[in-house]
């Protein structure tokens, strides 16, 4: 499956969100996201954080795939950057996160 998307990079979710990898290692699926609109202000990161955390709980604990892949035993992992590389979050969800 991981093979299949990493095909399909990058890929736009919006015109301010790009997927630029997708890696498996060590039980752990890392997803590394270029976010364009961050300018790295004070409170920014934290804003982020927060608003991507909720977005993530929301929108993959309803998922089947991504709920197996956790069910197996696996972590997630949203790294962050803007698009100068510089990092600006990093969400891990582990095994148990959906239940």
């Amino acid at each position: 499956v991981i093979a299949k998307q990493q095909q399909q990079l990058p890929i736009m979710l919006d015109p301010a969100t790009r997927v630029d990898a997708i890696t498996y290692a060590n039980h752990t699926v890392r997803y590394t996201i270029t976010l364009s609109g961050y300018q790295g202000q004070p409170g920014e990161q934290a804003y982020y954080h927060s608003f991507l955390t909720q977005q993530i709980d929301k929108s993959l604990c309803g998922q089947t795939a991504y709920l197996l892949m956790l069910a197996l035993g696996n972590h997630i992992t949203y790294q962050y950057v803007s698009s100068t590389a510089a990092p600006i979050t990093e969400i891990t969800l582990a095994p148990d996160h959906c239940s």
